[in-house]
């Protein structure tokens, strides 16, 4: 059963670090709109991600996914640190280690930046999206339907 429940709270936190990394790294996908649906897909899941990143925080002081991976732990028998996943993270990756009050500002400087980026991404796409598929329209015709360059 120990093992059971290590091997489930080792998973949880791979999935959490996984799911933080994944989350940074798609960022551009906000302002880069090659792969339509890919950016949607990302914009969403990454409101998601966001919401229940800052609802977790707000209910219960830290990420769900940080609370449960330490219960998990608890349950399997082994002492874990009472600080947040993201400093464990930062440590492992960067062989640095942030205080917690840190942690969280740079978190939510992260959050911050996203929804910045968000809104101003959002706002590209939806310029974009009623011009991008005019093929077929001549240079001329394209102009005086108001295509862009990048039709």
């Amino acid at each position: 059963m120990q093992t059971s429940l290590r091997f489930l709270a080792s998973a949880v936190e791979f999935c959490h670090g996984l799911m933080m990394v994944l989350w940074g790294l798609g960022l551009p996908l906000l302002l880069w709109h090659r792969f339509e649906r890919l950016s949607r897909l990302y914009m969403w899941l990454s409101l998601v991600f966001v919401a229940g990143s800052l609802v977790s925080h707000q209910l219960l002081g830290e990420c769900v996914l940080t609370t449960l991976a330490r219960q998990l732990w608890q349950s399997a028998g082994v002492a874990t640190e009472n600080v947040p996943f993201i400093v464990r993270f930062t440590n492992q990756v960067a062989q640095i280690r942030p205080s917690t009050r840190s942690a969280v500002l740079i978190w939510e400087a992260a959050i911050l930046l996203y929804c910045v980026v968000f809104l101003w991404g959002r706002r590209r796409l939806s310029q974009w999206q009623p011009q991008h598929h005019n093929k077929g329209i001549s240079a001329p015709e394209g102009a005086r339907a108001g295509c862009s360059r990048r039709c």
